[in-house]
């Protein structure tokens, strides 16, 4: 056995000094008896440098432990060692009594080498505090008003139980980056639908998605509240409005053919007024194909429905005869026509005139 240069034990040396002072001089780690963590009861969150949900213990116990370790080399929270490592490796165990987290670590500093191995405890406090966010929202607090309205009348039930899940839906993406994208209270008024919102990033976000989805436009007006204590700057509230369009009374000009206008979810749905198919347009491929002019929106009142009837019949054509003005004939292929019935002599049909091409009805409950 040789005596140790650093503190004269005999052992097995490792560059001259035993065990504990190669480990001494080789490794240092330190770790608090006991760690506090703020913890938010209401929506079962944590603090570190920002508060966010508590989703899965283990890696909130490895995030709390990694920011409260002392160490001069990297460590790597690991479930078993590996030969491979060539990092400090630390398994962890642990047991939960109420609030509290009794951690014990395993550490192996050196991989190749286990007679280093070593062992250290220390106990988690989720210590009861409520957040900022729950604060504001129980208190009552919004930043901004999410003003829904439509276009020319009230909206119908029907469509603001379509509004209001859309907006659930949102609300509920938004709050895992935005914790202030709740939704304070609702007001159903009957010009409309007021959302006060906890913050006005998410209202403005929603605002532009629900004119993405159902059309319409935007409007924002501030008034002033107060001064903030703190920094003396004025404080402001905002309100966003959002004036839907009435698509009930729009139709879409696609491909040659006509369709009324619905929204079904995040999808626009399009009902053929010729044959009463169905078409579903995901909205942003509805906002590019706008865009692009491929799709145009006709308002109910802006079409021209004429009153038609069948004067002669052939196995490629028909020819139709307006019932008003000049009794102007004209032909149209059969194959242009989405009836799914055949026409005969002496049938009395409606049509609309689009960029002078002549459009057969058959849906006359939609139009």
């Amino acid at each position: 056995m040789e005596r140790c240069f650093v503190c004269g034990k005999e052992d097995n040396l490792t560059e001259g000094r035993c065990k504990e002072c190669y480990l001494k001089e080789s490794f240092k780690f330190e770790i608090p008896a006991r760690i506090k963590v703020p913890y938010c009861k209401s929506c079962n969150s944590y603090y570190t440098n920002r508060w966010k949900p508590l989703l899965e213990k283990v890696s909130f116990i490895n995030e709390i432990l990694e920011n409260n370790i002392s160490s001069n080399r990297d460590l790597d929270f690991v479930s078993e060692f590996s030969k491979k490592n060539k990092k400090v490796q630390v398994k962890v165990d642990f047991a939960e009594e109420g609030n509290i987290s009794k951690i014990k670590l395993f550490i192996r500093p050196f991989q190749d080498d286990t007679s280093f191995d070593m062992e250290a405890s220390t106990e988690i406090l989720l210590s009861g505090e409520q957040c900022q966010r729950c604060s504001r929202f129980y208190g009552g607090y919004y930043e901004a008003i999410l003003q829904v309205r439509n276009d020319e009348k009230k909206i119908e039930t029907e469509r603001a139980n379509n509004i209001m899940e859309i907006i659930d839906e949102l609300s509920d993406r938004y709050i895992s980056k935005d914790r202030m994208a709740f939704i304070a209270r609702v007001e159903e008024l009957k010009e409309g639908i007021d959302i006060y919102m906890g913050s006005l990033s998410a209202a403005r976000k929603m605002a532009n998605e629900l004119v993405k989805r159902f059309s319409g436009s935007l409007g924002e007006s501030h008034k002033l509240m107060g001064l903030d204590r703190d920094s003396g700057k004025k404080i402001y509230r905002t309100t966003v409005t959002v004036r839907l369009k009435n698509m009930e009374q729009r139709y879409a000009y696609y491909r040659n053919h006509l369709y009324l206008i619905d929204i079904a979810g995040d999808n626009f749905k399009l009902t053929s007024v010729e044959d009463g198919s169905i078409l579903s347009i995901k909205s942003k491929e509805f906002e590019k194909e706008l865009k692009k002019e491929s799709i145009r929106i006709i308002d109910k009142d802006l079409l021209e429905i004429i009153d038609l009837s069948v004067t002669e019949v052939t196995p490629e054509r028909y020819q139709i005869m307006r019932l008003s003005g000049d009794y102007e004939t004209f032909y149209i292929p059969k194959n242009e026509i989405r009836s799914k019935r055949e026409f005969k002599i002496g049938d009395s049909i409606k049509g609309v005139i689009i960029d002078n091409r002549i459009i057969i009805i058959e849906q006359k409950s939609i139009i």
